[in-house]
């Protein structure tokens, strides 16, 4: 089932074309270097590859972000000492002293009080409330991380602070959280925003940001499957979701640029009995703010 909802505040621009020509920005001499590997030895391209797109960016909290989590409590939840999680204790926050528990979980190089929005509307309807910051995220130590990271840290939060009534998640949150459910029961009910449905995508982006072959990109995947012991095609999203029976909203932009519509359409589609929430002119990010799906989101979330 597919419902809609328009953006607010959407406003129309005028582009106003110079005649002048910009000079052309020249790339970075690591990059240049970077793509001499890739014409002649992509193995070792491959490699500088992978571990770049195992370390995620750490991006400073806004003041809405550090006031909301003033008002949780601090929660350091153990980790095993395994290269998918680190050794290091994951930073969780809770809200709340009573009610069943829903989990927050944000995505990549994001913060879980990015989703700090649908805290108050919780709580008001009854629930306590979870969040975590993902090794080499947020407040967690760590250089590195990965999709399996992610889905390590959600089960090492279920495992410490669970069960969970429900889970809202936004962007790689969602296949973490899709992938964690393939290996546990972690919750009744699900809130997707934005989902990814497949690995490769984010390693497409990363060889086309680098001007980079499909041969390197090959070599990544490599290095990934050997590294996480997984198929990369074992663990794309809809192939993942056919046997669930916990009820769904998943709420994707049809605008996103960052993950397009039809990837969390495809989950939907392959979720049965899914709800499919399509929004307009939110984009990826400005969603998790917008009142009209925090509303629709916890109306879900509240059905028990």
């Amino acid at each position: 089932m597919t419902s809609s909802l328009d953006g607010f505040g959407t406003e129309k621009s005028t582009i106003v074309r110079s005649e002048t020509k910009r000079p052309t920005a020249r790339k970075p001499s690591w990059i240049a270097a970077l793509g001499m590997l890739d014409r002649y030895w992509p193995e070792a391209a491959a490699r500088i590859s992978f571990d770049l797109f195992l370390k995620p960016r750490r991006y400073p909290r806004p003041a809405r972000e550090l006031e909301a989590l003033g008002t949780a409590r601090l929660v350091l939840v153990p980790t095993d000492r395994t290269l998918h999680a680190g050794p290091e204790p994951l930073r969780a926050w809770v809200w709340g002293d009573d009610g069943p528990l829903v989990l927050l979980v944000h995505g990549w190089q994001g913060r879980g009080a990015q989703l700090s929005s649908f805290v108050a509307p919780l709580l008001a309807s009854g629930f306590r409330v979870a969040t975590f910051d993902a090794p080499a995220h947020g407040d967690t130590p760590g250089a590195r991380s990965s999709l399996f990271s992610f889905r390590d840290a959600v089960t090492a939060t279920h495992a410490a602070l669970g069960p969970f009534h429900a889970v809202i998640s936004h962007s790689m949150g969602g296949a973490a959280v899709i992938l964690a459910a393939t290996e546990r029961a972690i919750a009744s009910r699900y809130a997707l925003i934005c989902p990814p449905n497949d690995v490769r995508d984010f390693t497409a982006e990363l060889t086309k940001a680098l001007g980079l072959s499909e041969a390197t990109r090959a070599a990544v995947h490599r290095r990934l499957e050997r590294t996480f012991g997984q198929k990369l095609e074992s663990i794309r999203a809809p192939g993942l979701v056919t046997e669930r029976t916990e009820p769904l909203l998943l709420v994707h932009d049809r605008g996103d640029k960052e993950v397009p519509f039809d990837r969390g359409e495809a989950i939907a589609a392959a979720w049965p009995g899914a709800e499919l929430l399509a929004t307009e002119g939110l984009g990826h990010r400005r969603i998790l703010q917008d009142a009209a799906v925090i509303a629709k989101v916890v109306a879900h979330v509240s059905t028990r």
